[in-house]
C-alpha cells in the first residue's frame, strides 16, 4: 500500500485526523474487529494469526497503525489476498463501523461495488442468532466436550425452516490427524482454527443422525442489526485463520469473539479462566441476559428408543426382523397385526434403517435406498396419519449442570490409620457427581489430582494418591438395536501402596460391554481390562496384568448417585503384583450446590489387602 504520508488525498488526511482527535482505535468494537488482547508485557495484540487479515505490516500488534492503513484502504481497489477483494468489500464490517464513526461523505469516498459480499449476504439473510450446542460425543476427540457452532437465523424462521438458514461453524482444520496425534497438536496450537459457513441441515444430520447428539439451541437477545453486523464480520473472518488450540482458543471461545464486536457493552470472552469449554459460553451468555430461549431436538437414538417405548416384545422384534431380512419376508407376521400396531412396527423398521444407512456409510445421501421405499409404500397404504413420537426434554439443559472444575475436601481411614484427602480436578465429570445436565452413561476427567495427609503413622507427610491426566469411560448400552461396545481408558500416576509411599505411572482400559433400563437410572458394565505399569517398586520395574472389571452405575432419587465396582488385574510375571478392587460410592448434591459423598472398599495393592472408608466434599467451580 501507499504510504499515508505520500498519499494525496485531502479527504483522507481529514479523516485521519478524526480518527486521531477520537482515538478510535482505542474504542471496543474496533479493539474487537480486530480481536486484540492484551499481552504479559504489557501490549496489544491480536489473536488471529492469518496475515492478510492486516492491513497494515505491523496491524498484528498495532491498533493505530491498523486502524489507518484500513482507512487508506477504502479509497482503493487493490487486491487483498487470499479472496482478491478490494479493502472495502473484504473488511464491511471495519468499513460500516468507521463509517458510523467518521461519516463517511460518499462524494469524496464513494461506496464501491462488493457483488461476492452482496450475494452472501443475500444467501443468508440474517436476522437473528442461536447458539446451537450438540451434546457430548465421546467417540470424537473434537467432541468429547460437546460442540457449539451459530446459527444466522432468517425472519420469520419456524422449526422446520430452520433447517434452511446457515450455521457459522469454528474448528480445526485437522485432516487425517486422529487420537494422540489430535491431542498433541490441538493442545500445541498447531492446527489452524477456520470459521466456516455451512446450512444448518448438513450439522443437523451429522449431528442428530450420524453421531447421535442431542441438540440444544440458544436463541439469543440481539436486533436484526446487531445479527447483520455479526454476519458482515463473519464475512470477514472466513478467509483468515487462528492457530486452534484445545482448551482456550476453540470452538466456544471464538463463537463468543464473533458475536462481541455488536456488544461493545459485554466483555464476554474475558469470562473464562485457564480453559474454556464448550457449555461455559451458554452460562457467559445467560450471566449476561442474552438467551432469548431454549429449545431441544433429540437424537435420531432417542426418536428410535421412544418408538420402541409404543411396541411390545413380540412387534419390537418383527420390527426388527424386518430391518435384517426385508419387509416380503414378514409380511405374514406383519398383517397378524392391527393397522395402528402395524404403523408403530413399520415406523420403527424405516426410521432404524434409516439410522443404520447413514451411520453405516457416514454419508448424508438424501436419496432413498430399496428397502426404505418399501416400508414407506407399507406404511402409506395403511392410510394412518401419525407424527414423530414426542420426546420430553431433559430437566436439567446443559448450561444448568454442575461446573467442570472440582476442589474435594476428605476425611477417611483405612488399614495403616487415619488421613486427610485434598482433590482437585480440572474438568469435567464423573459417575457420582450430580448427573443433571450431563450423560448417564458417560464419564471425563482431564487433570485429576489428590493427595493425602496421613497423620498417624510414624512419617507423617503428604503423599500423592493420585494424578491422572485423562480418565475416559463411555458406557452406551448394548441391546438388540444399538450394538455399542463400551470402552475405558486412565493414564497417570496413582499410588501403589495403602499409604502412597510408592507411586507409578499406569495406563488402563479395555472394551466391554453395558446394558441399562431405558431411562439409564440403572446401568451395568463389564469390561476385560490391560495395564502397563512403569515403577521401582515392580519387578525389572514393570507391569503388564489383565483382568475383569464390572460395575453398576443407579439413580435411587433425584439428587443421589450409587456406585458399585469391582476389578481384578493379574499380572503376567508375579501374582504377588495382582491388584484387585471392591469398591462402593454414595454421592448427594444439586446441580448448583456441593455434593457430599461417602466411599469405601477393599483393595489389594503391592503390600497386600486392606479396606479404607472416606466422607467428602466436592466444591463445583
Amino acid at each position: 500500500m501507499e504510504s499515508l504520508s505520500t498519499t494525496p488525498n485531502h479527504y483522507l488526511a481529514e479523516l485521519l485526523q478524526r480518527a486521531e482527535r477520537e482515538r478510535l482505535w482505542e474504542k471496543p468494537v474496533w479493539q474487537r474487529l480486530m480481536h486484540y488482547k492484551p499481552t504479559l508485557l504489557g501490549g496489544t495484540e491480536s489473536q488471529v494469526d492469518g496475515t492478510d487479515f492486516f492491513l497494515s505490516a505491523t496491524g498484528k500488534r498495532d491498533p493505530r497503525a491498523e486502524l489507518r492503513a484500513t482507512l487508506a484502504g477504502f479509497f482503493t481497489h487493490m487486491e487483498v489476498p487470499p479472496n482478491g477483494l478490494s479493502p472495502q468489500c473484504r473488511f464491511p464490517a471495519r468499513y460500516f463501523w468507521l463509517d458510523s464513526q467518521l461519516h463517511f461523505d460518499p462524494e469524496q469516498l464513494p461506496v464501491q461495488d462488493c457483488p461476492k459480499f452482496n450475494f452472501f449476504m443475500d444467501g443468508i439473510r440474517p436476522h437473528g442468532v442461536t447458539v446451537v450446542f450438540p451434546a457430548e460425543h465421546p467417540d470424537s476427540p473434537s467432541s468429547m466436550f460437546g460442540h457449539t457452532l451459530l446459527r444466522l437465523d432468517r425472519a420469520n424462521q419456524t422449526s422446520a425452516t430452520r433447517m434452511l438458514d446457515y450455521t457459522v461453524n469454528f474448528a480445526a482444520e485437522a485432516g487425517d490427524s486422529s487420537g494422540v496425534g489430535y491431542a498433541i497438536n490441538g493442545l500445541t496450537g498447531t492446527f489452524e482454527g477456520r470459521f466456516r459457513v455451512i446450512p444448518y441441515y448438513m450439522k443437523l444430520r451429522e449431528y442428530a443422525q450420524m453421531e447421535n447428539r442431542d441438540i440444544w439451541e440458544y436463541r439469543l437477545k440481539l436486533s436484526p442489526e446487531q445479527t447483520r453486523f455479526i454476519a458482515m464480520h463473519t464475512w470477514e473472518m472466513v478467509p483468515t485463520y487462528y492457530d486452534y488450540y484445545f482448551f482456550t482458543e476453540n470452538c466456544a471461545y471464538h463463537l463468543l469473539s464473533l458475536i462481541e464486536p455488536a456488544l461493545p457493552e459485554r466483555t464476554l470472552t474475558d469470562s473464562f479462566g485457564s480453559w474454556v469449554l464448550p457449555v461455559d459460553i451458554l452460562r457467559v451468555l445467560r450471566r449476561n441476559d442474552l438467551v432469548a430461549d431454549v429449545r431441544y431436538y433429540p437424537s435420531r437414538y432417542r426418536i428410535i428408543q421412544a418408538r420402541r417405548e409404543y411396541l411390545d416384545e413380540k412387534s419390537e422384534a418383527l420390527a426388527l426382523d424386518i430391518f435384517n431380512q426385508g419387509l416380503e419376508n414378514h409380511d405374514d407376521r406383519l398383517q397378524q397385526f392391527d393397522a395402528e400396531r402395524q404403523a408403530d412396527i413399520l415406523d420403527l423398521a424405516y426410521e432404524y434403517r434409516r439410522y443404520a444407512g447413514i451411520a453405516g456409510n457416514s454419508a448424508l445421501n438424501p436419496a432413498l435406498s430399496d428397502d426404505e421405499r418399501a416400508l414407506l409404500l407399507a406404511r402409506s397404504r395403511l392410510g394412518i396419519v401419525r407424527g414423530a413420537p414426542q420426546v420430553a426434554a431433559p430437566q436439567t439443559s446443559p448450561d444448568n449442570g454442575h461446573l467442570a472444575t472440582r476442589l474435594g475436601l476428605g476425611f477417611g481411614a483405612n488399614d495403616s490409620g487415619g488421613f486427610l484427602q485434598l482433590d482437585w480436578r480440572a474438568v469435567y465429570h464423573d459417575w457420582l457427581d450430580p448427573l443433571a445436565g450431563h450423560s448417564s452413561s458417560y464419564a471425563l476427567a482431564f487433570g485429576s489430582l489428590a493427595a493425602r495427609y496421613y497423620g498417624d503413622t510414624e512419617q507423617r507427610k503428604l503423599r500423592l494418591r493420585r494424578l491422572h491426566v485423562v480418565r475416559i469411560d463411555n458406557m452406551e448400552p448394548w441391546d438388540a438395536f444399538f450394538r455399542r461396545v463400551s470402552w475405558r481408558v486412565v493414564t497417570g500416576i496413582e499410588g501403589l501402596t495403602q499409604s502412597d509411599d510408592r507411586q507409578g505411572f499406569i495406563l488402563r482400559g479395555g472394551p466391554g460391554i453395558s446394558i441399562g433400563t431405558n431411562d439409564k437410572h440403572l446401568l451395568g458394565y463389564g469390561l476385560l481390562e490391560a495395564e502397563l505399569g512403569a515403577a521401582t517398586a515392580y519387578a525389572d520395574n514393570a507391569r503388564l496384568a489383565a483382568g475383569p472389571a464390572i460395575g453398576l452405575m443407579a439413580s435411587p432419587g433425584q439428587h443421589w448417585r450409587l456406585r458399585l465396582t469391582a476389578s481384578y488385574l493379574a499380572d503376567a510375571r508375579d501374582r504377588q503384583q495382582d491388584s484387585a478392587r471392591l469398591e462402593a460410592g454414595l454421592s448427594w448434591g444439586g446441580q448448583a450446590r456441593p455434593s457430599l459423598r461417602l466411599s469405601g472398599g477393599r483393595y489389594r495393592l503391592l503390600d497386600g489387602w486392606y479396606n479404607e472408608a472416606q466422607l467428602s466434599l466436592k466444591i463445583y467451580f
